[in-house]
């Protein structure tokens, strides 16, 4: 991953495996007036055994850890936060709208409950709360300092502007040098889309309309100019390019969903079978039904799309 000159003597990308299916994480390491990790990975031996043998070769051991930034509250990003500062000392940062995420809760009575006005199969809710609660073994809970948009981070040489990018996560954050480096978590992917999840406001308790969040953030980075360091894949520096492929998908399956809805009412479980059966099949249904949902959002605010309450749940039709 070729940084930008400015940055190549003290920003070090370090790749920690996970069990998930995005792949592995990058953390970021600045070797600054303060050491600072950028994100962290998971909580298991494996990923504290590949940290600790990234830091050794720079001559460092947890215990040097200054502060740790976290993007969101998502375990292969801040699953071992807690294990580090705990062994440190480390200060650790996050955005506040995360702090659901951070502490562990899952949300699960309001999972539930979405699952069930949409009238999912009982069997299918109880193995997507499961696996939200498979998640917990790889993150510890923590409460991070809460840094909000717009305000800075500095680890010397570099500072940070908080950039809040919600969609994927409601706290979802990017750190801006304002010298063309940022570091995007998992707002922008080169490989793959990014998921616009299902998640719920820690304030309100609403769920968030979580893809048109994401569309906002994606334009966003599409006016940033320099180079991104994701938290998964290699660095992108055709930014506008990659943006813009990716709000091009999502309008591609909109106008899908806008086409299998001219024809009668569906369910978001209709619609996600249709759309996404190998996907479902896969056990991705939590993913899938995301995905529908946000073009579900995209087409109420539009008012292209509204829902009809029914005795069966939840089915949407076209206007």
């Amino acid at each position: 991953m070729q940084l930008p000159s400015f940055a190549r003597d003290y920003v070090y990308p370090l790749q920690i495996s996970t069990p998930f299916a995005v792949g592995d994480v990058f953390s970021y390491l600045l070797l600054d007036e303060k050491i600072v990790l950028i994100d962290c990975g998971h909580y298991a031996g494996d990923s504290r055994e590949q940290l600790k043998s990234h830091l050794r070769e720079h001559g460092l051991t947890v215990n040097d850890l200054d502060e740790i930034w976290l993007t969101h509250g998502h375990p292969d990003h801040f699953g071992q936060a807690a294990w580090l500062a705990d062994k440190s000392g480390a200060e650790v940062f996050g955005h506040p709208k995360e702090r659901v995420n951070f502490a562990g809760n899952s949300d699960r009575e309001l999972f539930r409950d979405f699952f069930y006005a949409h009238a999912l199969p009982p069997s299918l809710v109880d193995q997507m709360l499961d696996q939200l609660e498979w998640l917990q073994q790889y993150q510890l809970p923590i409460e991070p300092q809460w840094v909000r948009d717009d305000e800075q981070l500095t680890s010397g040489r570099l500072s940070v502007r908080v950039r809040l990018t919600a969609g994927h996560a409601p706290g979802h954050i990017v750190f801006d040098s304002g010298e063309g480096l940022l570091f995007g978590g998992d707002l922008l992917l080169k490989q793959i889309s990014t998921n616009a999840l299902i998640n719920f406001d820690p304030d309100s308790g609403e769920r968030n309309k979580s893809l048109l969040q994401y569309r906002q953030s994606l334009k966003w980075m599409a006016k940033q100019q320099g180079m991104v360091l994701p938290g998964h894949g290699k660095g992108i520096r055709n930014i506008v390019e990659v943006t813009q492929h990716h709000l091009r998908e999502h309008e591609q399956r909109y106008r899908g969903i806008q086409q299998l809805l001219e024809q009668h009412p569906k369910s978001l479980m209709e619609l996600s079978r249709h759309l996404f059966a190998d996907a479902i099949e896969q056990g991705a249904l939590f993913l899938v039904l995301s995905e529908i949902l946000g073009y579900l959002d995209w087409g109420e605010r539009e008012g292209t799309i509204r829902q009809v309450n029914t005795s069966g749940g939840i089915l949407y039709e076209k206007i």
